[in-house]
């Protein structure tokens, strides 16, 4: 948001749907044999997520504590505005933590595209080389 309430820049929950729907692309082109990675680029991508994810495993108890109301006091007015707290960090699909648990799908997604697309490189790979020999009998 842009408007001075805080969070991330732009419309999170679009710029999610916009990883999500390029994962499974991914995913769809890797099946396809459109994408294909070699094994040493396929493991440098699959790196950088995995440290994102693992990074993120280690913060989970701190994301848990976003659904947590705060301790601002007994009065109602401290009441409410520590209910909306917890709702905006883990009240529906656009909360914080909902689109934070959601990101992970999206990453684990691409990690099973890259899986694929090494796959189909081998096979590429094999194939290519396989023709070339047959050439060089022939």
């Amino acid at each position: 948001m842009t408007d001075g309430t805080g969070g991330p820049p732009g419309d999170f929950s679009q710029m999610l749907g916009d990883f999500s729907a390029q994962a499974d692309l991914m995913v769809t082109a890797a099946k396809e044999g459109k994408f294909a990675v070699s094994e040493e680029a396929g493991e440098a991508l699959k790196t950088a997520i995995t440290e994102y994810v693992d990074d993120w495993r280690k913060n989970q108890r701190a994301f848990q504590r976003l659904s947590e109301k705060p301790m601002l006091g007994t009065g109602p007015f401290a009441q409410q505005v520590g209910h909306h707290a917890a709702l905006v960090a883990d009240g529906d699909e656009l909360s914080a933590k909902t689109q934070l648990d959601m990101l992970q799908d999206v990453l684990n997604r691409a990690m099973d595209a890259i899986d694929l697309a090494k796959s189909k490189y081998k096979q590429q790979d094999t194939g290519a080389a396989d023709h070339l020999n047959s050439l060089k009998r022939g």
